[in-house]
């Protein structure tokens, strides 16, 4: 039963000791721990501050890299579509200069066709003319050959100019 009712001697040893280990750990254990509290606390703050900072900066560079994405995705799109027209020209010039080198091919082997034609007609006029000389002078050294030929066909000819 002591301990349930406590005389005053106990009473006044257990208030004294209590008194002592507030007043030492209020002298050195409070302050300290206060102040790591004080600065745990500041830090939390800071640190709160700082990642509402950052998600502020984040959601800035998300706009931001969304608008660099529209922006490049519209140049890209614009550099090939002017990569498009830019081919189309080229096929379209490459095709153009083909169909003048063609035409100017076709034209050029139509005078040489024409130009080889001439010159196998003027040879075969020439050797048709060296054929008809060849046959004539035959046809009349035959008919020559007989001397009293000959100068019927010279009176006769004679004859025909003394007339004209």
């Amino acid at each position: 039963m002591e301990l349930i009712s406590p005389g005053i001697g106990l009473i006044f040893w257990m208030t004294l000791s209590f008194g002592l280990v507030l007043i030492i750990l209020r002298r050195f254990a409070w302050k300290p721990i206060l102040s790591t509290i004080r600065e745990r606390e500041l830090y939390i703050a800071s640190s709160i501050r700082e990642s509402k900072r950052i998600q502020r900066e984040l959601a800035e560079l998300d706009s931001t890299k969304e608008k660099l994405l529209l922006q490049a995705k519209d140049k890209a799109e614009e550099v090939i579509h002017h990569a498009k027209k830019e081919g189309e020209e080229i096929i379209r010039k490459a095709q153009q200069q083909a169909r003048e080198e063609a035409t100017k091919i076709i034209d050029a082997a139509k005078n040489s066709i024409n130009a080889e034609r001439k010159a196998a007609e003027r040879e075969i006029r020439q050797q048709i003319v060296n054929l008809t000389v060849d046959m004539a002078k035959q046809l009349l050294e035959e008919e020559f050959s007989d001397e009293n030929r000959k100068n019927q066909y010279v009176e006769r000819l004679l004859e025909g100019i003394q007339l004209n």
